[in-house]
């Protein structure tokens, strides 16, 4: 697969979801996570990116990019957790449109 860069994150209703600048796209549907499922929409949204993942502070949780991908069947896990990785000035998108039926993110509702 080579080496792929988070473009944007969002969250809604149900996953965390993310997308490469070249267009893939995977997701974690927050039910898979303790803190996450339980955690209201506004500490759901009160995260922050590294080069690896993504952080939610106030809750204590964190979830690597690479495995996020990994699960969706899109890269293959790394001795480095760098083969998807976010460097700046990407980030956070709260206003990407929520996905449709039609364009789910790979690994979404899984």
């Amino acid at each position: 697969m080579g080496k792929k860069q988070i473009a944007r994150v969002w969250v809604d209703d149900h996953a965390v979801c993310a997308e490469t600048t070249d267009g893939l796209r995977a997701s974690y549907e927050f039910a898979q996570w303790p803190r996450l499922r339980n955690a209201t929409d506004a500490q759901r949204r009160d995260f922050y990116l590294s080069y690896h993942g993504i952080h939610w502070s106030s809750l204590d949780e964190d979830l690597c990019f690479e495995g996020m991908f990994h699960d969706a069947g899109l890269c293959d896990i790394t001795p480095t957790e760098d083969s998807v990785y976010y460097s700046a000035p990407y980030g956070i998108d709260d206003d990407a449109p929520l996905p449709t039926a039609a364009e789910e993110p790979a690994g979404y509702g899984k």
